[in-house]
């Protein structure tokens, strides 16, 4: 879904769509997705920053090789933008952001994303 944070677009993409249960690899699924998001990037936003978000549930990491729900979330938003990079997206132009477990929706699924903000719209 996109909606907008004041004065930002974001594109918020569900982390089940994206990865598996605590991975990072993009699952072959979600590409059809972010080459939209990379589309979009490309054309209409192409003089716009842009901030790869990644956020957890709050359960604890207990069975995967992270340290904490902080660095999935990093290793998530940066796999996502190393993807937008690989689709065309100017790197300098994105920065990746961890937030973890902060700012949760309304379920645990919910929660698990990745949001894709266009700055400044």
């Amino acid at each position: 879904p996109i909606s907008m944070r004041d004065s930002d677009l974001v594109v918020s993409v569900a982390g089940d769509v994206l990865f598996d249960s605590g991975q990072i690899s993009i699952k072959s699924g979600a590409k059809t997705t972010l080459n939209r998001v990379a589309d979009l990037l490309n054309g209409q936003f192409a003089g716009y920053e842009v901030r790869i978000e990644g956020y957890t549930d709050t359960d604890p990491i207990k069975k995967s090789k992270w340290a904490s729900n902080e660095h999935l979330s990093f290793e998530r938003a940066n796999a996502v933008e190393k993807y937008l990079i690989g689709r065309g997206v100017n790197t300098k132009r994105m920065y990746s952001a961890a937030f973890g477990p902060d700012r949760p929706r309304g379920s645990k699924s919910e929660s698990r994303r990745v949001e894709i903000v266009v700055l400044g719209n």
